[in-house]
């Protein structure tokens, strides 16, 4: 069987820009710290002996420290209103040994997938439940352990909460206030109070917890991964197939499917990247009204340009309009580019054809119709043109070209591009899919027409070759691989998608 190469971790990416960077054992600690600060609200926790930091709950709000001393009357007295706030004192402790030794291991870690965490004879792996009847459904926050045979001896496999470790990865491979975004405050809030009425804890009471404890009931329920937990020897190639072949059995037996989750900035499942095109447009106008207290609307509350299917010469065809929404709606990036690749394959046959036309026509020729099979054209213009009949004969590939050469605008594939997916002109200039060979697209020369010419046939061959490892899985050949490609093929959405839309929307009917 051909070995296939690991995703790096830039596969990790779901924008086609740059994540976050933490280079070393002491950044990483200090990252954690700061986590921590956030989600406790205190941005000024003690050095206890310097054997542990310990964090007093709410502390910021209490103390202030806006620099404003109206404002931090305000959120002090707004903060003690609460009906939901803790009533003790609390303080979470973390030690410093157990900070460095998560730091060491989230380094361990930095050639895996950013969704992912390496121990020594271990593998866990972030994974969402994709099983469709909801009473199939582990609930939330339960762990199974099963014991998984390997020729080295036992691996104990849990399916489970994550572990603190892979928490904080996802965390702090996020960016801004996102890092916060795996945990849930008010979970933090709820175990508080819930500790206080079980120690008939009042008001004023102090009281300590470990900080990592609180972390671990502080992350959201839905979080779930799959842990390896294998015999002395055991390397990561042998745990990874361990851990497809439990799944595939798990599946076998009750329809339960656990799909690794390799994309760290939708924990929740991987899909298409979005062209919201009325947000750049409508910017501005949802800032004035915001600044003036006024309502703001919604996305698609009104049309900026006009509905096809109303302007006289101008008819889309139902079909095509069908499999094109269906494609938006499409929550994997597999079934958006193949919906959005047959918006392209509806008229290949006849837009190559056509283009066969008019070169034989520009030769002093003419080129009837035939009767039948629209490809027994190739033959009469091979004879017209003087070329070989198998230089012209229809291919897949030359009929995306007609479409392309046809309908594609490279200058505004181009600017959308840059306008709605930062970096992702860099990306088709510069990047590489993991699963098939293709051309770069350098923009570059996207208002010279000559250079548009080379980019459509280089976009038609770009898409092509993807499809065609979309579509078969010979193990002789370029292939997709569900779940662990999902990512790369991703990236290739918006390409195919907007030529899907160039064919659609003319020219003058697009925002």
């Amino acid at each position: 069987m051909e070995q296939r190469e690991q995703p790096s971790p830039e596969a990790g990416r779901d924008t086609f820009g740059e994540l976050s960077s933490l280079t070393d054992v002491d950044e990483v600690a200090s990252a954690i710290v700061g986590l921590m600060s956030n989600l406790f609200s205190d941005y000024e926790p003690r050095d206890e002996g310097g054997r542990r930091v310990v964090f007093e709950f709410g502390a910021s709000l209490l103390r202030g420290g806006s620099g404003d001393a109206e404002m931090d009357e305000m959120l002090r007295e707004k903060y003690l209103s609460f009906d939901d706030r803790p009533r003790a004192e609390w303080h979470a402790e973390a030690d410093f040994d157990a900070i460095a030794a998560l730091a060491r291991t989230l380094m361990d870690s930095r050639e895996r997938p950013e969704t992912q965490i390496v121990q020594p004879a271990g593998l866990e792996l972030l994974v969402r439940d994709e099983t469709q009847y909801e009473a199939l459904r582990a609930p939330e926050g339960t762990a199974t352990a099963y014991e998984v045979p390997t020729p080295k001896g036992t691996c104990t496999v849990t399916v489970g909460p994550p572990s603190l470790a892979l928490l904080l990865r996802l965390a702090l491979r996020r960016s801004g206030m996102e890092r916060l975004s795996v945990f849930d405050r008010q979970r933090t809030q709820a175990h508080l109070i819930e500790q206080e009425h079980r120690k008939g804890l009042a008001e004023g009471a102090v009281a300590r917890i470990s900080a990592q404890r609180l972390l671990g009931v502080t992350a959201e329920p839905w979080l779930c991964s799959l842990r390896l937990d294998g015999p002395p020897g055991i390397d990561l190639a042998e745990l990874e197939q361990v851990a497809t072949a439990f799944r595939v059995r798990l599946a076998y037996e009750s329809d339960v499917v656990l799909v690794p989750v390799l994309d760290v900035n939708r924990l929740d499942g991987s899909s298409q990247p979005r062209l919201i095109r009325q947000l750049p447009l409508r910017a501005e106008e949802f800032v004035e009204a915001i600044g003036q207290g006024t309502a703001t609307g919604f996305m698609g509350d009104r049309l900026l340009g006009p509905a096809p299917e109303v302007q006289e010469g101008h008819e889309v065809q139902a079909e095509l309009s069908q499999r094109y929404l269906r494609a938006i709606a499409a929550t994997d990036p597999f079934a958006a580019f193949m919906g959005y690749y047959q918006v392209l394959e509806y008229s290949m046959e006849e837009e190559w054809f056509q283009a066969l036309r008019r070169r034989v026509e520009a030769s002093g020729g003419v080129l009837e119709r035939p009767a039948d099979s629209m490809r027994k054209a190739a033959k009469p213009a091979a004879d017209a043109l003087g070329e070989r009949t198998e230089d012209l004969a229809f291919r897949e590939v030359r009929g995306l070209k007609a479409v392309l050469d046809r309908h594609l605008d490279i200058g505004a594939l181009a600017a959308d591009l840059d306008r709605y997916l930062q970096g992702a002109a860099d990306y088709f200039a510069t990047g590489t899919v993991h699963f098939a060979q293709v051309p770069h697209l350098d923009f570059g020369r996207a208002g010279d027409p000559a250079g548009q010419a080379v980019l459509r046939a280089r976009a038609a061959e770009r898409i092509y070759q993807v499809r065609c490892a979309v579509t078969h899985s010979k193990e002789s050949g370029n292939r997709y691989s569900p779940y662990t490609d999902e990512l790369s093929l991703g990236r290739e959405v918006p390409l195919v998608r907007i030529a899907a839309e160039h064919l659609l929307f003319p020219a003058d009917e697009r925002l």
